[in-house]
């Protein structure tokens, strides 16, 4: 039976689309049934749970009568027009803006990694350096089972007697007074006689791998051993025994002429021109006030002349100092015989931070390379040779930093050798032509007009010339001199200085005898 409409209720038409305590969910369609409406509240939870299990809608309380009505709400909207809702955004990925962030910095950070390695490479990369087979050694290794030239060598120095008064090792010897001579000379006689059986043996072996053992030039009792021997030919001198005066002198070339070719160390050529200078000041000082025959002094004169140091020799110590520095770094990797390693070291330098060795023994073989080519030039020989695009000692932040310095500090040690081997030969020079000067006033009783008068009278096979210019030597006989231009190739009209040569700018020797007016010899005519 229909239930007549009555003003105190609200029509279904006219109830609210939305109920319940949640503003967002849409109406049961039991709602909008009149019969539905009007069923005991048991029929309608039953029929409730059939038609939604999941989500029920809380039960609809009739309003009293007296109430006013409720104002009308919009009508509903049919649940199959509704519009769905946007899915729902996982908990796990953040937000848009957050995720174009998370991708920029993910972008720097690969970026700066990236740099980070590309620096590390450069830092640590140490390529293999190039060929090096121009610089080494071309003289064959010496076989010889053992060698007793080392040992007698330690011996001698080993008995040399310190000198008592110290102010000794900085004078002259032949300005030293008579007693102290004797005393000096007296008191290393057996380093004297242990020196002597050195000189006499047969021969050194230079290229044998006994000198590699340990470096016989670096001590510093040398400098004493070189004094001795000028003591020896100024006392001798004293005592009126000039041949063996002169053979002491010329003890002390035969020293640098012993020591030249010992490439094992680069001490040893050092020492081998600090001994050739000694010979030539002490020759200058004898040769200036000599009485010996014109016989004797050919004799002194061919011995000194074989123990000039040569341009050639010096080239070929590039290449073994090349080598020597690349053992140093190396090792055994170098691939250079076990026997030849420095001081018998078999294990490889130790690493720094920032140093690359096959880069700085790259660096060794430009700089030796430069080195041997510029011996020859005379230029080279009147200053420290300045090598091209090599790197200072000062400290930077480069990959190899602690190569370049390390390379800086071992070249100061061979860029001044063509400086030093010049001024040896310009003072070689200056002794071999004095020798010849000395044989014509023995034996024609009168200096010569010139030079080249040397050469005709057979005291000369060839005029020597100064190795700073490649023109003949300075000459002047009024005032009995005879000087090479120096290393600043420009000529003070000599200089003397005590000891002789001493000066590099004007190394000038004198002749002992200087005649003021003018004579005539052969075809010359003296100035």
């Amino acid at each position: 039976m229909i239930r007549p409409h009555t003003p105190s209720e609200t029509p279904a038409d006219n109830r609210p689309a939305h109920s319940g305590p949640s503003r967002g969910a849409w109406m049961s369609p039991w709602q909008l049934d009149h019969e539905w409406q009007d069923a005991p509240p048991a029929r309608k939870r039953s029929l409730i749970e059939e038609d939604e299990p999941v989500e029920r809608t809380p039960e609809l309380r009739t309003r009293p009568a007296a109430q006013a009505p409720e104002p009308i709400p919009e009508p509903a909207v049919p649940r199959m027009t509704m519009r769905q809702a946007p899915p729902a955004r996982s908990p796990h990925l953040p937000p848009p803006g957050e995720r174009e962030a998370s991708w920029s910095t993910l972008t720097v950070l690969s970026l700066g990694l990236l740099v980070c390695v590309f620096i590390a490479w450069v830092y640590l990369d140490d390529p293999e350096f190039g060929a090096d087979e121009d610089l080494k050694l071309r003289r064959p290794v010496d076989q010889t089972l053992t060698l007793q030239t080392p040992e007698k060598l330690r011996r001698f120095l080993d008995s040399l007697v310190p000198f008592e008064d110290t102010a000794l090792y900085g004078k002259p010897p032949w300005l030293w007074d008579t007693p102290t001579l004797a005393r000096v000379v007296q008191s290393n006689g057996a380093a004297l006689d242990n020196l002597r059986d050195l000189l006499e043996d047969a021969d050194w072996h230079p290229a044998h791998s006994a000198w590699h053992a340990a470096d016989p030039c670096s001590d510093p009792r040398w400098h004493q051993a070189l004094r001795l021997k000028q003591a020896e030919a100024a006392y001798l001198s004293r005592r009126m025994q000039e041949e063996e005066a002169f053979t002491a002198a010329i003890d002390l070339a035969e020293i640098g002429w012993r020591l030249e070719p010992l490439w094992a160390w680069p001490s040893c050529y050092q020492r081998s021109l600090q001994a050739q200078t000694c010979a030539t000041q002490t020759l200058a000082d004898l040769l200036r006030q000599t009485k010996l025959p014109e016989a004797t002094l050919r004799q002194f004169q061919r011995q000194f002349s074989v123990c000039q140091p040569s341009v050639e020799l010096l080239e070929g110590a590039m290449n073994a100092f090349y080598v020597h520095e690349k053992k140093l770094i190396l090792g055994p990797k170098s691939g250079e015989l076990a026997d030849t390693m420095p001081g018998g070291a078999q294990l490889q330098r130790p690493g720094r931070l920032f140093f690359k060795p096959n880069e700085t023994v790259q660096l060794f073989a430009h700089a030796f390379r430069q080195l041997r080519d510029e011996a020859k030039a005379p230029l080279a020989q009147t200053s420290e040779v300045r090598l091209k695009n090599a790197p200072t000692a000062r400290g930077s932040f480069q990959p190899n930093t602690e190569g370049q310095v390390y390379f800086a500090h071992r070249m100061k040690t061979y860029t001044p050798l063509p400086a030093f081997l010049g001024l040896a030969r310009a003072r070689g020079n200056l002794i071999v032509t004095l020798f010849a000067i000395r044989r014509c006033i023995a034996e024609k009783k009168t200096l010569p007009a010139t030079l080249e008068q040397l050469r005709t009278f057979n005291y000369l096979l060839d005029v020597p010339v100064d190795p700073y210019t490649g023109a003949p030597l300075q000459y002047n006989l009024s005032r009995g001199l005879l000087w090479s231009v120096g290393n600043d190739l420009k000529s003070a009209g000599g200089v003397p200085t005590e000891p002789p040569m001493n000066d590099a700018t004007e190394p000038t020797a004198e002749l002992g005898i200087a005649v003021a007016a003018e004579v005539k010899i052969g075809v010359g005519t003296a100035r």
